[in-house]
């Protein structure tokens, strides 16, 4: 044995074999015999070449024999350029012919067997031609100067058996005929396949100019009793680069047997998108033409010109399915032209079964490959949807779109029709990867609505733009947000949480339906505008929001700001959504004189958790600061510092109480309070200074309460929790006057020694009863009861005033109002009785009473027996005057009616004012005479 080496100095390529057994004979009848071969490497092989004389004249007998022979090698002794096709083929067999001494076979015969290879174009892997087996033999006829050669062909699921027969040239012109016909093929993806399509009319015939070097095919067909295929064309090689002619025809026929008669090299990627994407169908046309050089349909040529290649099917019914992994398009009318390197595929209509019941239809579609050269060419597919928003939601939940769309919508709980733009880009290659196909989805949705899209609201829209890609998706027109007029516009990208953008007006039912069900305290109109980011998953929320409060009306929404509709204000802040919690950041109030910076934090029902506003101030010129924390034992515990505090706004809140069901939820809560405020301003300029207020409250009970501070001119004021078993507020001052014009209560009241007694707020905002005692005051200001009163020591030029030695009354605290029953005023002047009410609600003070002069001897006949009830009761005396004061709180009036000055007793009640809606008296739990 020995090594072969070959130059090839065409290519400047070498191959080696090794092991090479080489063997040259003489028979003894003459001749010559070779055998060449090799028993090494993991597939021996042989040739074995013999000729010898022939028992005529002149004859010779040639015997060739081959055993496993690669042709890849026969290609290399051919000299046959191997650049292109690699050819793995082993071949066995044997020829033996008799060569008369003009050269013409009197007699061959041989049979040729090929063994499982394959053949691979190097330049376009997508063309691979597997061999099971082959087997050709050989029968020539001298007297028909034709060759016969039967032979069959098993590759993969195809099987073809025909009849090949040559026939030679009788004048010399070199022009060969070759016709195969008979048998049959079928073609088909499996062995066992019973879609295979069979062949069984086969007529092919070819012309070969050996001196022309042309191949002419002509006018030949190939089908069965369903379809048929006409072909024609030439192959011209006399040139450098051969050119390839060729037409081709076809009837009706399924897609099926399109995607088994597609040849191999023709538009290889195209084909191969075809027959993976495209599943059934009917083709009703079929031309192909192909009029380009060789050098120009090889992978690595050059450019195929448009008219070189040209490829026109029309097919209706199809099954095509763009992406692998997405529902495929059903019931299509295709039309595919591929012109060069360019291929198109339209699609008139299909439709697209999502769900049973649920479909969308697919209109003026496409699959456009603009160059078909590269190894992966890029491809971009276009069509328009149309169908109910539930379809495509499911269509976007899908795994393939799932990770990319993250669409914020249900199919169950969405309704609505739309229309969209669809484009998909996508490279061309086998087992397309989850990500390499990008898509640009432009929707118009009409009559939509979606549970739970946005922050868990119900969103409507008659007209809804979504525009969906792989970055992520983008919503946006004029909605209905939970039944509020909004403009959304909500950005998801793929990876990222959620960004939405609301613009709305929200008035109370708004509020209520978006969760901030804020009662009395905040009313009217409130213009918003919300950006932020809403988490995926358990992540957190967080959303800037800014709060037009000028149209609104403010009661309370921070402890004592209270603002008219119509005042300026506005407010921003984050808020950040967490798994269990709410914050409020950067919060920041301006208007209507608050200047409120802080943060809050609240529960999943909306209890505080912390607060902390280092700037607390509700009116111009407040210098406050305000914390609040809940302690371990669910308490919430406030701190306030402050050098100035404009405490009017919520006194008034005070007075006139709580007025929604929402505060009254709230007053269950255990709270405690710790306040120290420099100055604090009230109404008519009185100012309370040095303020040190402790409060607890638990279960909606006060359950302990320490209040000190100065009024007037450093007047004390405190406050308790008196008693035993059942507690009473006891506030008590120096100077009621003080605390009456700081509260506005009565501004025209002077000086006094005062003490309240009031039953604390019960968590079922029940009725409060109380006492109110005031000693040694003065009434000044009031024109009509100086005169009532006629004080003598008016004339004498003192200060004006009418002065009282005590004031008693019982009242009832509701919400917002006070009701004043059995008053009873004296003085050494003057004394009288009073009843009423205050509404703050209605803004309304309605009392009356009897103004008694000469208190002290005109009540003596009061308190005669039997005759006292009749000349004037132990209260009032033989003479009085009736009155009434009415108005606002603020500046109410004071009528006297004189003519009830001359009835006594029990007559002058015909002479009294109406007393309006005054209810008979309670039962106090502050008895006047418990102090």
């Amino acid at each position: 044995g020995g090594n072969l080496t070959v130059d090839d100095q065409r290519n400047g390529k070498q191959w080696t074999f090794t092991n090479i057994d080489l063997s040259v004979t003489r028979p003894k009848g003459g001749g010559i015999a070779v055998t060449l071969g090799s028993q090494g490497g993991e597939r021996p092989w042989h040739v074995r070449a013999a000729m010898t004389p022939g028992q005529q004249l002149g004859h010779r007998i040639i015997d060739v024999e081959t055993q496993k022979l690669s042709t890849k090698d026969v290609m290399l002794a051919m000299r046959v350029s191997a650049d292109q096709y690699e050819v793995d083929l082993p071949l066995s067999g044997r020829i033996r012919a008799d060569v008369g001494p003009d050269g013409v076979p009197h007699m061959l015969e041989g049979r040729v067997l090929v063994e499982k290879g394959i053949i691979v174009d190097l330049e376009d892997p997508l063309v691979r031609i597997p061999i099971e087996r082959a087997e050709i033999s050989l029968d020539w006829d001298k007297s028909r100067r034709a060759l016969t050669a039967p032979f069959q062909i098993v590759s993969g699921g195809n099987r073809v058996t025909l009849l090949a027969q040559f026939d030679a040239p009788n004048d010399g012109s070199g022009i060969w005929g070759l016709q195969i016909s008979g048998g049959s093929a079928v073609l088909a993806a499996a062995p066992i396949d019973p879609n295979a399509l069979i062949l069984n009319r086969v007529q092919l015939r070819l012309r070969i100019d050996a001196n022309k070097q042309r191949v002419d095919l002509e006018p030949s067909e190939i089908g069965n009793t369903d379809l048929g295929v006409a072909l024609n064309g030439s192959l011209d090689f006399s040139g450098d680069d051969p050119r390839l002619t060729l037409g081709i025809a076809g009837t009706r026929m399924s897609v099926a047997a399109l995607k088994r008669l597609w040849p191999l090299t023709v538009a290889t990627k195209v084909r191969a998108w075809v027959l993976d994407h495209v599943q059934a169908g009917t083709v009703e046309r079929l031309d192909i033409s192909t009029n380009a050089l060789w050098s120009t349909l090889k992978s690595s040529g050059p450019p195929l010109p448009d008219d070189g290649l040209l490829i026109q099917i029309t097919g209706n019914g199809a099954e095509v399915r763009p992406v692998e992994g997405l529902p495929a398009i059903r019931d299509a009318d295709v039309n595919m032209h591929i012109s060069g390197r360019t291929a198109v595929i339209n699609v008139g209509r299909g439709n697209v079964d999502i769900a049973p019941g649920r479909k969308l239809s697919i209109t003026n579609g496409s699959f456009e490959v603009p160059d078909t050269f590269p190894k992966a060419p890029p491809a971009k597919v276009r069509f328009r949807l149309d169908g109910s928003v539930p379809a495509a939601v499911e269509l976007l939940n899908m795994q393939r779109l799932r990770d990319y769309s993250s669409a914020p919508v249900e199919s169950a709980t969405s309704r609505g029709t739309l229309t969209a733009q669809v484009t998909l880009a996508m490279p061309l290659k086998e087992d397309l990867p989850p990500g390499s196909t990008l898509y640009t989805i432009n929707m118009d949705v009409a009559n939509f609505a979606a549970e739970r899209m946005v922050m868990g609201q119900k969103v409507e829209a008659q007209l809804l733009k979504v525009t969906a890609n792989n970055v992520g998706h983008w919503i946006r027109g004029d909605v209905k947000i939970n039944g509020i007029p909004s403009v959304l516009d909500y950005r998801k990208p793929r990876d990222g949480d959620a960004d939405v953008r609301v613009q709305a007006t929200l008035d109370e039912t708004a509020r209520s339906k978006f969760g901030f069900d804020l009662g009395g305290l905040l009313t009217g109109p409130v213009p918003i505008k919300l950006s932020g980011r809403v988490a995926a998953n358990d992540g957190d929320s967080r959303f800037a929001m800014e709060a037009d409060l000028s149209q609104a009306k403010i009661d309370n929404l921070l402890p004592g700001w209270l603002k008219p509709p119509g005042r300026p204000a506005r407010a921003s802040f984050t808020l950040i959504n967490k798994p269990g919690s709410t914050r409020i950041e950067d919060l920041v109030v301006e208007g209507a004189g608050a200047s409120v910076k802080g943060a809050v934090e609240v529960d999943a029902s909306g209890d505080v958790v912390s607060a902390n506003f280092p700037a607390f101030a509700l009116a111009d010129g407040d210098k406050a600061t305000l914390k609040a924390e809940r302690g371990s034992d669910g308490a919430l515990r406030v701190s306030m510092r402050g050098d100035v505090f404009d405490a009017r706004g919520f006194v008034k809140s005070t007075l006139t109480g709580p007025g929604s069901s929402s505060n009254k939820q709230k007053q269950d809560k255990d709270i405690d309070v710790d306040v120290k405020i420099a100055t604090v301003i009230g109404f008519n300029g009185e100012t309370l200074r040095g303020l040190d207020l402790r409060a607890s409250r638990r279960s909606g009970v006060i359950t302990s309460l320490a209040l000190n501070g100065k009024l007037g001119r450093d007047a004390p004021l405190t406050g308790e929790l008196r008693g035993r078993g059942r507690q009473v507020i006891v506030l008590e001052s120096n100077d009621a006057g003080a605390f009456f014009r700081f509260n506005d209560i009565y501004p025209k009241l002077t000086g006094g020694e005062m003490w309240v007694s009031l039953d604390p707020q019960s968590a079922e905002l029940s009725p409060q009863e109380g006492t109110l005692n005031i000693r040694d005051f003065v009434v000044r200001g009031e024109t009509a009861l100086e005169r009532v009163a006629a004080a003598p020591q008016q004339a004498g030029g003192q200060s004006p005033g009418v002065e009282f030695s005590r004031l008693w009354v019982q009242f009832t605290r509701s919400t917002g109002r006070f009701t004043i029953r059995d008053g009873l005023l004296k003085g050494p002047a003057i004394g009288g009785t009073v009843d009423g009410y205050i509404d703050y609600h209605r803004d309304e003070v309605r009392m009356r009473g009897t103004f008694v002069p000469l208190y002290g001897l005109n009540n003596m006949f009061g308190q005669l027996p039997i005759v006292g009830p009749f000349l004037g009761g132990s209260n009032e005396g033989l003479l009085g005057v009736t009155y009434e004061v009415v108005g606002p709180p603020s500046t109410p009036v004071l009528r006297v009616n004189p003519i009830s000055a001359v009835a006594p007793g029990l007559l002058r009640e015909f002479f009294e004012f109406p007393g309006g809606n005054v209810p008979l008296p309670a039962q106090s739990y502050a008895e006047p005479g418990r102090y």
